[in-house]
């Protein structure tokens, strides 16, 4: 692996019972790049993001986080070392405002002191300030600065999404999973999204993103790995995956 690498994933496997989900995908991911995996209904993706994320064992293969190898890691082992994501199902936590939803995913950067302050020392008050304060800035990146003391079940489907981004990027991430963000939203939300996320890029975050729209997979992506059955089938830039005869008969059967 490279120093301009911040991801390697070398022949990875997953097997379910007898069935084969994934196998020996290999792929790389440039630091501070926006990097796509695309696929049918079934191709593994997610499976793929779980690995990666820690949420699920690989059977076989390797994967390299910035040169040190991770597969072995728990999930929140990997979240100390710099990785975030979120998941296609929207997961808030009901009864808690916007603010206080991007201060759970400081988690692993908390001393001291509960969500809402509940303990008292100074120590505790002056750290929930802080975060506080970055959970602010960091809705303010994703454009939702003035919801912060909203309920968020009251915000709109296409900013509950931002919300969950916003939760994974307050962790201050140097990888980004990304799982659907724009799934089930309309024109002008996953445009929006799409900006965002070239934002990140060019903060200088590592994006991973599994998405099925591959408009915004072109708009944003610097390079795609396209799955079928479990196997990298195509890895480019994505108009040139697009225009590959393998890719057209996995998405279109032709």
């Amino acid at each position: 692996m490279s120093g301009t690498e911040a991801l390697a994933v070398d022949g990875l496997a997953k097997r379910f019972g007898g069935l084969s989900v994934l196998r020996s995908v290999s792929l790389t991911v440039p630091r501070d790049t926006v990097f796509g995996i695309a696929g049918p209904n079934g191709a593994g993706k997610t499976t793929l993001l779980n690995i990666i994320s820690g949420l699920l064992p690989a059977d076989g293969g390797s994967i390299r986080l910035y040169g040190d190898a991770c597969h072995h890691l728990p999930a929140q082992a990997l979240a100390r070392l710099g990785v975030s994501r979120t998941f296609q199902n929207i997961r808030l936590l009901r009864g808690l405002t916007v603010v206080e939803q991007v201060l759970a995913g400081t988690y692993r950067r908390r001393r001291v002191g509960g969500l809402r302050g509940s303990a008292g020392t100074p120590r505790a008050r002056a750290e929930l300030r802080d975060l506080r304060e970055q959970a602010l800035e960091t809705l303010e990146s994703v454009g939702l600065r003035d919801a912060a003391d909203r309920l968020a079940e009251t915000l709109s489907y296409g900013d509950q999404r931002r919300l969950e981004i916003a939760r994974a990027l307050v962790s201050r991430p140097r990888l980004l999973l990304l799982d659907e963000p724009t799934a089930g939203m309309n024109a002008a939300d996953w445009t929006g999204i799409g900006e965002l996320v070239t934002g990140l890029r060019e903060s200088g975050t590592t994006i991973v993103v599994v998405e099925h729209n591959m408009r915004l997979i072109q708009a944003i992506c610097d390079r795609v790995a396209v799955l079928a059955s479990g196997e990298v089938i195509a890895c480019d830039e994505p108009g040139v995956c697009l225009r590959r005869p393998e890719v057209r008969k996995a998405y279109f059967g032709k």
